[in-house]
């Protein structure tokens, strides 16, 4: 057999896994997102071994990524000020290495929080089911004795 033959099919096989391979690309989530919010953004193992990996944005500013679950990530928080509209976020993989641009939108509204009439609806709830279970359990005695 020439040599030619297995070098071709190695090189064919190599080709076809790599193109079946999924590619990895940068995430910001959730996306869209409202001004105040935090954003998870990852490489999704995109840079690779490279440990110094930084994203960049108008949402956010300038931020070092750390190793995580999914390669280098950082959780950041988006502008009060910032205005509705589609920002770039670019990652760069090591100080002047390989760049990854993703996007998030920015939609209208606000963060929510928990406010305090949610709270005390949320404890006028609890205390209805407390004195209901405390009825229904004192029926049920009564009913055996």
């Amino acid at each position: 057999m020439k040599p030619a033959r297995p070098t071709a099919a190695v090189l064919l096989g190599l080709l076809a896994v790599t193109l079946a391979a999924p590619a990895a690309r940068a995430t910001a989530e959730p996306d869209p997102v409202v001004a105040g919010e935090r954003v998870s953004i990852n490489d999704g193992g995109w840079c690779g071994p490279i440990r110094q990996a930084t994203a960049a944005s108008e949402l956010f500013g300038a931020v070092a990524l750390r190793p995580g679950a999914r390669g280098m990530a950082a959780e950041v928080r988006v502008g009060q000020e910032v205005a509705p509209g589609r920002y770039q976020v670019t990652i760069e993989c090591g100080r002047g290495g390989a760049r990854h641009v993703d996007s998030v939108t920015v939609t209208e509204g606000r963060a929510d929080s928990v406010g305090a009439a949610q709270v005390i609806g949320g404890l006028a709830l609890l205390a209805v089911a407390g004195g209901a279970a405390y009825r229904l359990r004192r029926r049920g005695s009564a009913a055996l004795g």
